[in-house]
């Protein structure tokens, strides 16, 4: 099951209003970035709102509200997050977006692909035509400006999406395309054949990244950034606001994702399961009283953690409520706090760093094969 379809399920409470928060003013937010999505010069904000939460609520006023506090705090980047909603925000949001009044130029939009969502479960050329299509006149915009495409289609040739997004980026319906939930291989093939073929190749990877889920971000993003320049934008279910309430429903949450990642789990039987459970639960405790000591919740410490890493240019945010993105947007101003001597302990807590496997050559393997004796001529 994709991480996405069952965040809900992960959360398993109610979205409620941190003790501490504030509703945000007008003007930049204190630490908020801009940068550049990969090795392009499209440059945005370092905070994307997502609409998960933030704008497919009933209610259009709240809305409205949540759209224009990111705004008018310096966030310019939109991003349609949710597959079963896209169109009720691509709805909302083109309608917010033509109420303000706002140019072009002072907004981004990423709006998605979701082909295995689709009746034919199919990423043809056609397919992409036809949700470009939609999409614009959902948004009520000209162009789109990052199309991503959720997940590869085993059954569609890679050459036909490559030849369809490049016809769109020549045509001006959108302006960038990229990737989410593709293997770094699957990148990396996209890369190779575009430059074959002469198609313009993914702009970036939307990626799940929390402290419980790391691989594919920390061991193989960051190498195909300076390889090829794919940019990264990353989410996790914390970000997305799916629980901003008691300090309890925030460990419950962290404590949910521990366990999914499988890491402490280290026996199938009850016993194992049960200690897998324990040593994850004291895992987020230990992180608990960490985000305690430097005076934030627990969960501002798992965002300003995802935001501290540089391989990421974009982390998405949301919130269904203005409260609850403030207290999202509040874990700009734990950064500062994160120094190398304390995301040490927060390694040494998580224990789970992913690591290379060392290179073995094939020379060595046949001296290990042989008891370190020179093969037989």
């Amino acid at each position: 099951m994709d991480a996405m379809e069952d965040m809900e399920a992960l959360a398993g409470s109610t979205p409620g209003l941190a003790p501490d928060c504030q509703v945000l003013g007008r003007g930049t937010l204190p630490g908020l970035k801009y940068k550049h999505i990969g090795k392009s010069g499209i440059k945005v904000s370092n905070i994307a709102l997502g609409s998960l939460k933030a704008f497919t609520n009933d209610d259009g006023d709240l809305n409205e509200d949540i759209v224009t506090l990111a705004f008018e705090n310096g966030i310019n980047f939109f991003d349609i997050s949710e597959p079963f909603t896209s169109k009720k925000a691509e709805i909302e949001l083109g309608r917010i977006i033509k109420k303000k009044g706002w140019t072009r130029r002072q907004f981004t939009v990423a709006t998605k692909i979701y082909w295995d969502k689709t009746e034919d479960r199919a990423l043809s050329r056609k397919e992409i035509m036809e949700s470009v299509k939609d999409s614009l006149a959902n948004l009520q915009l000209e162009y789109i400006d990052i199309l991503i495409i959720h997940k590869s289609d085993p059954h569609c040739p890679l050459e036909e999406v490559l030849r369809s997004v490049t016809y769109l980026i020549n045509q001006g319906k959108i302006l960038y395309w990229g990737t989410a939930k593709w293997s770094p291989v699957e990148i990396f093939e996209a890369f190779s054949l575009s430059r074959s073929l002469g198609c313009v190749p993914p702009l970036c990877e939307y990626a799940e990244y929390h402290p419980f889920h790391r691989e594919k971000v920390e061991l193989y993003m960051a190498e195909l950034y300076n390889k090829v320049g794919l940019g990264l934008m990353t989410w996790s279910p914390v970000s997305l606001g799916l629980v901003t309430g008691s300090r309890e429903e925030q460990v419950q949450l962290a404590t949910k994702l521990a366990i999914k990642s499988g890491k402490y789990r280290p026996g199938m039987d009850m016993n194992g399961v049960q200690e897998g459970l324990n040593q994850a639960s004291n895992i987020v405790k230990q992180l608990d009283m960490v985000s305690d000591r430097i005076g934030c919740s627990l969960n501002q410490l798992l965002v300003a953690w995802s935001l501290r890493n540089n391989t990421s240019q974009i982390l998405v945010v949301s919130g269904g409520t203005l409260e609850a993105l403030a207290n999202q947007l509040a874990s700009l101003h734990v950064l500062p706090r994160l120094n190398i001597p304390l995301m040490d302990e927060i390694d040494r807590i998580l224990n789970n760093k992913p690591a290379r496997q060392p290179m073995v050559s094939t020379l060595q393997q046949r001296w290990t094969a042989t008891g370190g004796l020179p093969p037989p001529q």
